[in-house]
């Protein structure tokens, strides 16, 4: 492969060392001289004058740092497809060997444990590892690091199996128990870490019927997912963020009318109701299946719990 094929190959960026494989130092310098190349990186040069996009800007900093490099956090998550925006850093993992500087525009993290894979002409840190990785950064939350987890596996870009895996090989994670009890819940559907803790603060520690989660529906000829559907008693509960549905309630009207058209009940809870009043949350759910026909009990999730007192006043 000639240094025109590697440049077209790599975003439009060469190091001088693929350069020199058929051209003279001379040409090269030339080449820069003149203004027709453009140095990135040292001994990494673009061979064209446009601006460098993300792509271009993430191969010259693997191309500086070397074959043993990747891009990792959140640049691997872009480029795996974790994510869907380019974060505005370049975020590269290297050996803990190596002895190269931070560059401008990268950020850089040595570690001795280094696992790649490549994807879409870059290498990244496997799939796994990065998103065990994003889970485990100093500003990541209990929420963020379950979050990151379920809309990789939801995306079909990681197991749980590989998952469980990896967070098996660290010796320490900020939310590794969080994480365990997670993946679980992850593997049946859950889609967000508002999900995960709906099943473990509101559903099982009150011992309420199971239900599914990422129901697929239809509403109006659009395809929707509902986020937990008891069919058995046909109630069906929708999870509203407080970023995901701003401004949306117009369409969450229209879902929950089509859906007792049906003879489904939508019960809609916000994140406040989960974290601080899931007790509450769980007296008026098991309120409404008792009124379709549910004989289950409904139990104390601690030696705290007023969950039957609730009932009564909810019944």
């Amino acid at each position: 492969m000639d240094f025109t094929q590697s440049a077209t190959t790599q975003f439009g960026v060469l190091s001088r060392t693929q350069a020199l494989e058929a051209m003279t130092p001379d040409a090269v310098r030339w080449k820069l001289t003149r203004g027709l190349w453009r140095r990135v990186h040292p001994g990494v040069y673009a061979v064209h004058t446009q601006p460098l996009d993300w792509h271009a800007r993430a191969s010259a900093a693997l191309l500086f740092y070397g074959p043993e490099s990747a891009l990792s956090q959140e640049s691997a998550a872009y480029v795996i497809g974790i994510d869907d925006r380019p974060p505005p850093l370049v975020h590269v993992d290297v050996p803990a060997s190596l002895r190269r500087h931070r560059q401008t525009g990268v950020r850089l993290r040595r570690r001795r444990r280094l696992l790649t894979v490549p994807r879409d002409r870059l290498r990244v840190t496997e799939p796994a590892c990065t998103v065990i990785d994003l889970g485990d950064h100093p500003t990541s939350t209990r929420d963020d690091a379950i979050s990151v987890v379920a809309r990789a596996v939801q995306r079909h870009k990681v197991t749980v199996e590989a998952l469980e895996q990896e967070l098996g090989a660290r010796r320490a994670h900020r939310h590794r128990r969080a994480l365990e009890l997670a993946l679980g819940i992850v593997a049946d559907g859950a889609e967000s870490g508002l999900e995960v803790d709906f099943v473990t603060r509101v559903l099982r520690p009150h011992g309420l019927p199971e239900m599914r989660m990422a129901v697929p529906d239809s509403a109006g000829g659009r395809s929707i997912r509902r986020d937990f559907v008891d069919d058995a008693h046909k109630v069906v509960v929708e999870l509203d963020s407080r970023v995901a549905h701003e401004g949306r309630r117009v369409q969450d009207s229209r879902r929950d009318r089509l859906a007792a058209a049906r003879g489904f009940i939508t019960l809609r809870a916000e994140w406040a109701d989960v974290h601080y009043a899931a007790c509450q949350l769980a007296a008026e759910l098991f309120a409404t299946q008792q009124s379709r026909g549910c004989r289950g009990v409904l139990r104390p999730c601690g030696p705290r719990c007023t969950v039957s007192e609730l009932l009564r006043r909810s019944a």
